[in-house]
């Protein structure tokens, strides 16, 4: 029997989240929901999607339902995912989980306590060159790691409505784009970040949110790194390092689909010589989905989890943080303030 989803939302990612839906298997895409029922109703018709409504409640009342994509401003993500798993639906949450740590232990509280799978919105995890680096570091092939490298330079663009309105987004390209690279870091590596010391861009009249965010991270295992997130390079490039004392690996604009990118390309350089392998632009969207389906009818857990939403999220918060103190930040320190 076909999945039965659900979207919050009518913005631009709920086109590709549309889109993947349709075409995934064993899914079905019921009901959107949107600020008002006329802008329900327009996305609606033209995804063809059975069922607008204005009301969340209203829609997870369906018995039908069976998934809610949570795509909602960021403040509304612990709400609305709340809502959904108490009445019983499974939540794919789209990043960044909230916008404080405490939003994030309720959503995964309240998702255990129903009953419910909680997924996160990660869709690089999905990406088969992301997938092969994450064996090849595994296997030891690489030797030692002892740094790493992500950056997303992005050109300037106008970003939706609600990142413009103070308190709604609670960032800018950290949460806009950061989150996504700093849980594929995580994802890659199989290492948590314990201390993170940034500096996080101005703020202005016209852009009330940082255009630029710049890490150093420390991970476990004596591993060092550096993230940089800029949302104004009009000629820049989106790429993950890893280097160890056997090697190193490059992927190469793996990450940069939402700007006419093509699937990337894995280089790795060692001791058994180089090897270059282009891929493909994959569909991460269909991929994920598919994913969280697979994860309802087994029972496992999905490609990202919530727990992985909140240890992304304490490192955000741990920029932001470091960069208004300007000090170093321990993620640990976070996860227990007192």
């Amino acid at each position: 029997m076909a999945v039965g989803w659900a979207m919050v939302g009518t913005g631009r990612v709920h086109k590709l989240i549309a889109a993947a839906l349709k075409e995934a298997e064993d899914t079905r895409l019921l009901a959107v929901t949107g600020r008002t029922q006329a802008a329900a109703d327009a996305f609606a018709r033209e995804h063809n999607i059975e069922r607008a409504y204005d009301s969340l409640d209203a829609m997870l009342r369906d018995p039908e339902v069976n998934v809610v994509y949570v795509g909602s401003p960021n403040h509304l993500h612990c709400t609305h995912a709340v809502k959904a798993a108490e009445a019983g639906k499974h939540v794919l949450c789209e990043k960044p989980m909230a916008k404080s740590l405490k939003e994030c232990r309720a959503i995964i509280e309240a998702c255990a306590k129903n009953g419910v799978k909680l997924g996160l919105g990660f869709m690089y995890r999905q990406h088969p060159v992301h997938l092969m680096a994450r064996d090849i570091i595994a296997s030891g092939r690489l030797g030692q790691l002892n740094f790493v490298k992500i950056q997303a330079e992005v050109p300037p663009e106008v970003l939706p409505r609600w990142y413009y309105e103070p308190g709604v987004a609670g960032g800018g390209v950290l949460y806009m784009y950061g989150t996504h690279r700093i849980d594929l870091l995580r994802f890659i590596l199989g290492r948590e970040v314990e201390e993170v010391s940034a500096f996080i861009g101005e703020h202005t009249e016209q852009r009330p949110f940082e255009e630029i965010a710049v890490a150093m991270l420390k991970f476990e295992k004596g591993l060092y790194g550096t993230a940089h997130f800029c949302l104004n390079i009009p000629c820049g490039s989106n790429g993950l390092e890893v280097h160890g004392t056997k090697g190193s690996l490059f992927c190469v604009n793996t990450t940069g689909q939402w700007f006419g990118g093509g699937g990337g390309e894995l280089i790795v350089k060692g001791e058994k010589g180089d090897h270059q392998q282009p891929f493909p632009k994959p569909n991460l969207y269909r991929s994920e989905v598919e994913d969280f389906n697979r994860c309802i009818k087994t029972g496992g857990e999905p490609a990202a989890t919530g727990l992985d939403g909140l240890r992304t999220a304490e490192i955000c918060i741990g920029m932001f943080e470091s960069g208004r103190r300007g000090k170093t930040i321990k993620t640990e320190d976070l996860r227990n303030p007192g």
